[in-house]
C-alpha cells in the first residue's frame, strides 16, 4: 500500500535511512497474517538499549519488620509472558505519539484521545497498572530512537497483542557505511531481516 511509504516523516535530526527501517517495521507488521486494528508509532528522543524491552517499571515493596519500624528494598519489575505494561518513559522523552487505524486492507491516521503514554510526569509504580491487553485487544506499538543523524546508531522495540497472543522484541541498528542491523532481542535476526528485506523502503524526505 502506497500509504504506508509515508507512515514515518524523518524530523530534523533523524537520519532518513534509518526512518526508512521503521517505515519497513512498520509494513511489515500490517501485512502480515493477523495484522493489528490498531498501530502506534511513538517517537523516542534518543537512543534507547535493550533493557527496555519488557520493563514495566520501578518501585518498594515492604520486605521486614523490626518493632515498629519497617524496612522496604526498592524492585525492578518487568512484564511476563502474559502482561506487558507500556515501557515507563519519561514524557519529555517521548516527542510524538501517532495512531493508525485499519479500515478493510488500508490504514488512516486517527484522532488521539488517550494515549499510551502520560503527558505529565508520573511515579514508576503506575505504569504497572496499565497492561497492553487493557488498553487494546488488537493494536501494535512501534518506539523508534531519535537523534540518528548525530548517535549513528538506532533503536526500534514493537510490543503486539492480538487478544491474549502477546508479541515483544528489541533491534538495534549502527550506521556502518550504510545502516546495519547489530543487535537483536525477542526476535529471530534471520526473521527480522527478511522482514527488512521484503518491506524495505529507500529513504523518505523530511
Amino acid at each position: 500500500m502506497d500509504f504506508m511509504a509515508h507512515l514515518v516523516n524523518s524530523a530534523e535530526t533523524d537520519d532518513r535511512n534509518f526512518i526508512a527501517i521503521v517505515n519497513s517495521v512498520a509494513h511489515g507488521i500490517v501485512n502480515r497474517s493477523g495484522a493489528p486494528n490498531e498501530l502506534w508509532i511513538i517517537h523516542i528522543d534518543n537512543w534507547f538499549d535493550h533493557k527496555w524491552l519488557r520493563f514495566s517499571g520501578t518501585g518498594r515493596v515492604d520486605f521486614a519488620a523490626v518493632g515498629d519500624r519497617i524496612f522496604t528494598a526498592r524492585v525492578v519489575f518487568s512484564g511476563g509472558k502474559r502482561k506487558l505494561n507500556f515501557p515507563p518513559f519519561s514524557p519529555n522523552r517521548v516527542l510524538e505519539q501517532k495512531l493508525f487505524v485499519r479500515t478493510g486492507d488500508d490504514y488512516s491516521e486517527a484522532p488521539v484521545h488517550v494515549r499510551p503514554h502520560a503527558a505529565e510526569k508520573r511515579p514508576s509504580e503506575t505504569n504497572l497498572h496499565v497492561t497492553l491487553q487493557e488498553f487494546s485487544r488488537s493494536a501494535s506499538f512501534i518506539w523508534y530512537s531519535g537523534n540518528t543523524l548525530a548517535n549513528g546508531k538506532g533503536s526500534v522495540m514493537v510490543y503486539s497483542v492480538v487478544e491474549d497472543l502477546l508479541e515483544a522484541w528489541f533491534a538495534a541498528f549502527t550506521r556502518q557505511q550504510g545502516w546495519r542491523l547489530s543487535a537483536t532481542k525477542g526476535i529471530n535476526r534471520e526473521h527480522l531481516e527478511a522482514l527488512l528485506q521484503t518491506h524495505a523502503f529507500n529513504a523518505c524526505e523530511p
